[in-house]
């Protein structure tokens, strides 16, 4: 009985094992699917460069951004114009003539930050009731290359901000 199991477990191995294959190398396999992976990736990168070069494209072709409005009531920009020998963006704000307006322009970038205060006092049977309000708006603007950072003059007319920053000289 033992050598009948012997001669059939010795069969088995030898037809079983000429049958059979052997697995590859799973470093190997996993090295395929990397470099499936990594090939993927390039087209994907190649994708989005040829989109971000059309985009750069278009921005730089028209130097007009896109209007933007405040839900609060907020800011309100007709965005850069390009004027010919300068830039101008006109912002509007509201009415208070107390607003602090600043106007920045550095590394590349054209800021924009109104902040107002109100105060309200109403006489009433029972006193003075007071009220306090404190609001602030931001707004930038990514400025063209040509954009000379150190020339830019605003002046304010009633609602509005107006704001001018001169071309770099060629």
């Amino acid at each position: 009985m033992k050598k009948l199991l012997f001669a059939l477990i010795t069969s088995t191995a030898l037809f079983g094992a000429n049958n059979t294959t052997m697995p590859t190398d799973p470093f190997e396999q996993m090295d395929k699917i990397f470099q499936m992976q990594m090939k993927q990736m390039e087209m994907m990168q190649k994708q989005m460069d040829t989109m971000f070069k059309a985009f750069e494209a278009q921005s730089q072709s028209a130097f007009k951004m896109p209007v933007v409005v405040s839900s609060s009531g907020g800011m309100m920009s007709s965005g850069l114009v390009d004027k010919g020998d300068h830039y101008e963006v006109i912002v509007q704000k509201s009415d208070n003539a107390n607003a602090k307006v600043n106007v920045e322009a550095k590394n590349g970038m054209l800021t924009i930050k109104v902040e107002e205060q109100k105060s309200i006092d109403k006489n009433s049977s029972n006193g003075v009731i007071k009220s306090f309000s404190s609001s602030s708006y931001m707004q930038s603007f990514t400025l063209p290359q040509d954009a000379d950072e150190s020339s830019v003059n605003y002046d304010t007319k009633g609602n509005k901000i107006i704001i001018k920053i001169a071309k770099k000289k060629k």
